[in-house]
């Protein structure tokens, strides 16, 4: 179990720096500067790392 805990935790925050380096990328290019794009686009990195992070999840459990 303890195992298990540490590779989702590993996977949930490799997902997460995926998704947030893409957000400061798009920010870099000039979009999503204003106050409630911002705080949108930091939701939708913390919902969509978690959401990669079950759909990664549930990926690995087909092939083991």
């Amino acid at each position: 179990i303890f195992g298990k805990f540490i590779i989702i935790g590993l996977t949930w925050s490799f997902s997460f720096q995926i998704l947030s380096e893409t957000r400061h990328l798009i920010m870099d290019l000039g979009y999503f500067f204003e106050l409630k794009a911002t705080k949108i686009t930091g939701l939708i990195v913390i919902i969509g790392s978690f959401i990669m992070t079950v759909l990664i999840y549930l990926a690995g459990k087909q092939f083991i």
